[in-house]
C-alpha cells in the first residue's frame, strides 16, 4: 500500500491578506527544520510542493537532507 505524507507550510512571515506570497518567519523556519528531522528517516522520496514561497521554503530543509528537488506543481497551490 502506498502512503502520502502531506505537510502544511510553516508559519508565514505575514498574515492572510498582508502580503501576496510571504515566506516563512523564524518560527516557520524552525517548524520546517523540525518536520524535516521527523521525515528524514523515511526517504529519500519524491516530493511535490506548491509554488507558494512559504511552501517551497518549508520543503527546503527536507530537500537538502534527501538530496532531491521537489517538483513544483500549481495544482497543489491551495488544497
Amino acid at each position: 500500500m502506498s502512503r502520502i505524507w502531506m505537510v502544511r507550510h510553516g508559519r508565514a512571515a505575514a498574515g492572510f491578506g498582508a502580503e501576496l506570497d510571504p515566506g516563512l518567519d523564524d518560527h516557520g523556519r524552525a517548524q520546517a527544520e523540525a518536520v524535516a528531522d521527523r521525515l528524514a528517516p523515511l526517504g529519500p522520496l519524491p516530493m511535490v510542493v506548491s509554488p507558494l514561497r512559504r511552501c517551497r521554503e518549508t520543503a527546503a530543509p527536507l530537500e537538502a537532507r534527501w538530496g532531491v528537488t521537489a517538483r513544483v506543481d500549481p495544482d497543489v497551490g491551495e488544497i
